[in-house]
C-alpha cells in the first residue's frame, strides 16, 4: 500500500457514511509512503469532528488528533498522541472525555468514524 491508496480508502469511508453532511478535507502526499490529512466533518446531529493524521505507511502514525464536538462546542472525545500524561499506560496514545483522560490504542480516522456514527445513531432513537 502506498499513501495514495490510504487516501482513496479514507475517502470511501467518508463517502460512504450517510451521517456526514458537509466536509472539507485536505490531502497532502510527502512522498509515496507518507502522508497528512485535515479536516472537518459535519455530522447529524450537529456534532463536528476537526481532525488530522500524520501517516506512514508501515509505520505507527507519527502524529494525530480527533476532536469531537457537539452541536454547542462541548467536548464528546479527543484521541491524540501528543507526549503528554506520561502516566497512561497506553502512553502516548490517550482519550479525553470531559475532565478525564483515559489509556486508548492507536487510533485512525476509520475507527473515529465509527464511534461517531455510534453516537450519532444512538442520539437519533432518544
Amino acid at each position: 500500500m502506498v499513501i495514495a491508496d490510504y487516501f482513496r480508502s479514507v475517502e470511501q469511508i467518508l463517502n460512504n457514511s450517510r451521517l456526514i453532511i458537509d466536509k472539507s478535507i485536505e490531502f497532502t502526499e510527502f512522498s509515496s509512503d507518507e502522508g497528512m490529512i485535515r479536516g472537518r466533518l459535519l455530522f447529524m446531529g450537529g456534532y463536528l469532528l476537526d481532525f488530522m493524521e500524520y501517516i506512514s505507511i508501515g509505520k505507527e502514525r507519527l502524529k494525530y488528533r480527533f476532536n469531537l464536538s457537539d452541536n454547542d462546542s462541548n467536548l464528546i472525545f479527543r484521541y491524540d498522541n501528543a507526549p503528554h500524561h506520561k502516566d497512561i499506560l497506553s502512553f502516548p496514545h490517550h482519550k479525553h472525555t470531559g475532565t478525564k483522560v483515559e489509556p486508548s490504542t492507536e487510533i485512525g480516522i476509520a475507527q473515529v468514524i465509527s464511534e461517531i456514527e455510534i453516537i450519532v445513531f444512538n442520539e437519533s432513537k432518544s
